[in-house]
């Protein structure tokens, strides 16, 4: 069913608010206005987050992430709820808990995630002071939270066993992403995307940072609804930069690969150049169209290609 203009102008007041990084470290104030507000960023904007969480949970099973059908899920700042769906379907949930500061949003995770997984139990969380996740999901609330609302979001990590957090691929956030990561260094195994457990090198950077692309469905590029709405909006549907960090309290039962590429290969006639993190640094790393014609067109036609970087 195509969006309204009236939907279309509501996704496009989101996007507005979300990408305002003027902000600085200002809390972002309630954006939910009604239900319809909820309902078209869940056909648009959670949709592509959801194929993020798709791209950043394969990761995570490659790397060991168990399944979680006895455990307790908790969707902190679940908005529409994408995070929790998109977890229970890779990985399965016992319990899930919604958290968020809107009631409106609480309600329709709520509602949206037993519509999508009828068996799983479910249930709204507006207090969670006295909650100890078996995993934590984050999904998109780093640049939404004041410096108050981040000691709090720590807090709750500190009291999880678990932690998954997706956020949106743009510098800024990624390097606050990194500050946090290495800040749970001390306690924390990362299951995914890192190669090592020292500190993040693109914080000593000036440039650089650590993102990566996730690869969308085939129907973005075939569905004329999906292409009108991306064209209505002013997004290229094709790219889905995202950031995203994995924790656990145990070491992966998978070791970690020697290298993780970042961002997108950059495609030349004979080469494809790549940036690359190692437990020494960021490096450079180049493939040869002539010798390695495989992973060349892997590489061209794949964002997601980069993972894991092979020896």
């Amino acid at each position: 069913m195509s969006l309204s203009r009236d939907e279309l102008a509501r996704i496009e007041r989101l996007r507005e608010l979300f990408l305002d990084e003027g902000r600085g470290e200002r809390r972002l104030p309630d954006y939910w206005r009604d239900q319809i507000d909820l309902q078209a960023y869940d056909r648009v904007l959670a949709a592509r987050i959801g194929w993020k969480w798709d791209a950043a949970l394969a990761e995570c099973q490659e790397r060991g992430l168990p399944r979680a059908d006895e455990r307790l899920v908790v969707d902190f700042g679940c908005g529409s709820g994408i995070a929790a769906t998109r977890f229970t379907h890779w990985c399965g949930a016992g319990q899930v808990l919604l958290h968020d500061r809107s009631p409106a949003a609480m309600a329709f995770s709520l509602a949206a995630l037993r519509h999508r997984h009828p068996t799983v139990a479910a249930a709204i969380a507006p207090d969670l002071r006295d909650i100890r996740p078996d995993v934590l999901l984050v999904s998109h609330v780093l640049g939404e939270l004041d410096p108050g609302g981040l000691t709090a979001l720590t807090d709750l990590i500190a009291r999880s066993d678990t932690v998954v957090i997706v956020e949106p691929g743009t510098r800024a956030i990624a390097l606050r992403l990194a500050a946090l990561r290495d800040r749970l260094l001390d306690s924390w195994h990362v299951l995914a995307p890192c190669p090592h457990r020292h500190t993040c090198p693109t914080l000593a950077s000036g440039t650089d940072w650590c993102h990566f692309f996730a690869t969308p469905p085939a129907a973005v590029f075939t569905d004329g609804e999906l292409v009108r709405t991306a064209r209505a909006i002013g997004i290229d549907a094709r790219s889905l930069p995202y950031s995203f960090l994995a924790l656990t309290r145990t070491p992966p039962s998978t070791p970690a690969p020697h290298a993780r590429g970042l961002g997108r290969a950059a495609i030349s006639a004979h080469a494809a150049h790549v940036q690359i993190c190692t437990a020494a640094g960021l490096q450079r790393a180049e493939i040869d169209k002539r010798t390695q014609a495989q992973r060349w067109r892997e590489l061209k036609r794949r964002p997601e290609a980069l993972r894991p970087w092979p020896h």
